[in-house]
């Protein structure tokens, strides 16, 4: 049995990746320095996925894993995906600001951090929308989702 907090990081980067990813890459990422230690748990994470019959699977082609939507739910998600005006990597960044924000924002200097320098592209994307604002706060921004983000995506609260 893996450890629960180990597989809950590799689900997250499975998730956040928009390519398919290796175990060495995602042990790099992780920080755990054994690839096997990953693989043991994607076999389990692939397993759960498949025991619950979810939408979502996680699929691997030689050494590389990734997660998308299965075959049969593809036509369903692909009507979002092609009404939407954000791309998929954007659609992530922005995920990650609304999961993290709280009550006082999440500083951008995290956000780089955890989905790396491209997330400054999303970020700018997501600003020229109005789908995030951001104030300075030191020689970093605090971003936060707007009103916009909670009426086109319908959360009352997150």
């Amino acid at each position: 049995m893996v450890d629960v907090e180990l597989k809950k990081r590799v689900e997250a980067v499975l998730f956040m990746s928009t390519e398919p990813i290796t175990a060495e890459k995602i042990a790099t990422v992780i920080g755990v320095g054994s690839p096997e230690a990953i693989r043991e748990a994607l076999a389990e994470l692939i397993n759960e996925y498949n025991a619950r019959e979810s939408a979502v699977a996680i699929t691997h082609s030689e050494s590389a894993y990734i997660m998308g939507v299965r075959d049969q739910y593809l036509d369903v998600a692909s009507r979002v995906a092609k009404n939407s005006e954000l791309s998929k990597n954007v659609l992530k960044t922005l995920a990650y600001i609304a999961k993290k924000e709280g009550n006082t924002g999440v500083m951008q200097s995290q956000v780089i951090r955890s989905l790396g320098a491209s997330a400054y592209g999303h970020i700018h994307t997501l600003l020229e929308k109005r789908f995030i604002n951001a104030r300075k706060k030191g020689r970093s921004k605090v971003l936060n989702t707007t009103s916009k983000f909670r009426e086109y995506f319908k959360v009352s609260e997150l």
